[in-house]
């Protein structure tokens, strides 16, 4: 008896450990809000920009980026929450335009793992 049952063991744990691995990259798969709505505007002297998303997972939030070259990003400001509207979420940010030529503006939707996601880019 004991050395058919050493065989069910081993087999048991080894579909225990593939179905916990192919569980685990379920889980992992980063569903990303939809983002709409997107607008960069130039409002006198500030720059707004303006989006709505489908939801608001406590794990995603926003980064506006700048840049002079449109390759070299800075945060110029982190967006935690949007305001709850309807069946979707508006957020904003407004800054005063910056003095030079050409400044690109981005928004960059970051997951807490690190991943992220440019959402759109413009420059004025």
């Amino acid at each position: 008896m004991k050395t058919k049952f050493v065989p069910v063991i081993a087999a048991f744990m080894l579909l225990l450990c593939v179905n916990t691995a192919t569980s685990g990259t379920a889980f992992s798969k980063q569903v990303w809000p939809k983002v709409y709505d997107v607008q960069f505007e130039q409002q006198g002297s500030s720059i707004v920009l303006q989006w709505k998303a489908d939801n608001e997972p406590k794990d995603i939030y926003y980064e506006i980026e700048t840049s002079a070259d449109g390759k070299a990003f800075k945060t110029s400001a982190i967006v935690l929450g949007g305001f709850a509207n309807d069946q979707h979420y508006t957020y904003k940010y407004k800054a005063k335009k910056a003095s030079a030529a050409k400044t690109f503006y981005r928004i960059k939707q970051i997951n807490n793992d690190g991943t992220y996601r440019i959402v759109s880019e413009q420059s004025f």
